[in-house]
C-alpha cells in the first residue's frame, strides 16, 4: 500500500541579490566567453583561446569568492585574534 500525504508540501526559494559588482563581473564572464568560443579555430594551432579561457577562470574565482565572503554580514576579516575576539562576544552579549 502506498501512503500519500498531500498536505505536506514543501517549497524551496533560491532568492539571488547581485550588487553592481557581481553584474559587472559576469558581464565579463560572459564577454570573455564569447571571445574564447570566437578565437577558437580548429587546425590553426592559435592559442588565444587558452589566455581568455585563463582570465575567464580568474574571474570565475572572484566571483565565486565575492559572491561566498564580502557581504557585509558574513566576513568580518581581522588579521588580530585578540580584536576579533572581543568583537565576538560584545555581539554575544
Amino acid at each position: 500500500a502506498f501512503f500519500y500525504h498531500n498536505s505536506i508540501s514543501i517549497h524551496y526559494t533560491f532568492v539571488v541579490t547581485m550588487n553592481l559588482r557581481q553584474k559587472l563581473e559576469v558581464i565579463i564572464i560572459i564577454a570573455l566567453s564569447f571571445l574564447a568560443f570566437a578565437s577558437y579555430h580548429q587546425g590553426t594551432g592559435g592559442v588565444a583561446w587558452l589566455q581568455y579561457l585563463s582570465m575567464i577562470t580568474i574571474f570565475a574565482f572572484i566571483y565565486i569568492f565575492d559572491w561566498a565572503f564580502t557581504n557585509e554580514s558574513n566576513f568580518m576579516f581581522d588579521p588580530d585574534a585578540d580584536n576579533w575576539r572581543r568583537k565576538v562576544e560584545a555581539l554575544q552579549s
